[in-house]
């Protein structure tokens, strides 16, 4: 039966997908592309205002808007309630909420570490927390977590972001072997830089930078293969892999910042 599960979806037509972190850039973008293909989406983030407004351009009907705060147990459950009332219960769940700022150890600031660590990783699990159960007792769903090119390795200037998108990876990975013939499929997003509101923090350049809908339908491409990582760009992608295997004492002495001047 797992099998049959994994492989049941060959296109979006009538899918249902809660689709969270969707208000802008990536999600956003990912949510018009959805919607053409043909599901029907259920719309989260914190801000109702600009979920409003991209489900008035969203071509079909029957979506949803559904505001939430990933790093409130209670609003996540709320929200989950509400759309399996309206909808049903979905047949995918895209976790896609992001927050990022640039930082570095010699700038630390715990507050703005432990906000963006809450929502990139922490809310992944108050989002599995109803997502999993219902899915299992189903024997069938198709979980995507968002992850990144940058938590593959330890980057300069990435405390907090990057240690968050290691967990995802982590548990995208923790997920995927617990849940082997399940019926629940899993994937994992990595991509590399993609022009957004997060990344036009970065004051250093972005090499093979993308945009939002570049991003977006190489997502949409890989959501329906069997591949488990969908990463982009390639040639990032390759690299980055290829400074996990270089000898540690060189990758430190490429990669380390210069001491900052006071």
């Amino acid at each position: 039966m797992g099998v049959v599960a994994r492989t049941k979806y060959m296109s979006f037509t009538n899918q249902h997908i809660w689709l969270i972190g969707a208000s802008t850039g990536i999600g956003a973008q990912l949510a018009r592309d959805l919607a053409v293909a043909g599901a029907k989406l259920s719309l989260s983030s914190r801000d109702q205002t600009k979920l409003e407004a991209l489900k008035s351009e969203l071509k079909g009907d029957g979506h949803g808007v559904y505001p939430l705060d990933v790093t409130q147990q209670t609003s996540v459950d709320v929200a989950w309630v509400a759309l399996n009332k309206a909808h049903g219960m979905p047949d995918m769940v895209i976790y896609n909420a992001g927050a990022y700022e640039p930082m570095s150890a010699t700038r630390y600031d715990a507050d703005t570490a432990i906000m963006v660590a809450d929502t990139n990783f922490m809310g992944a699990f108050r989002v599995l927390e109803p997502v999993l159960p219902a899915f299992m007792a189903r024997c069938q769903g198709h979980i995507v977590l968002t992850g990144s090119l940058a938590g593959m390795k330890g980057l300069p200037n990435a405390i907090g972001y990057g240690a968050s998108k290691a967990g995802i990876i982590h548990l995208a990975e923790n997920l995927r072997l617990d849940l082997a013939g399940s019926g629940i499929k899993v994937q994992l997003v990595n991509p590399g830089f993609v022009k957004t509101r997060l990344t036009d923090k970065n004051e250093f350049n972005m090499p093979f930078l993308l945009t939002p809908e570049d991003a977006s339908a190489r997502i949409m491409k890989g959501l329906l293969s069997d591949r488990f990582e969908i990463n982009f760009p390639k040639r990032l992608t390759v690299l980055i892999k290829a400074l996990r295997y270089m000898p540690d004492r060189l990758y430190y002495k490429l990669l380390r910042n210069k001491p900052a001047k006071n």
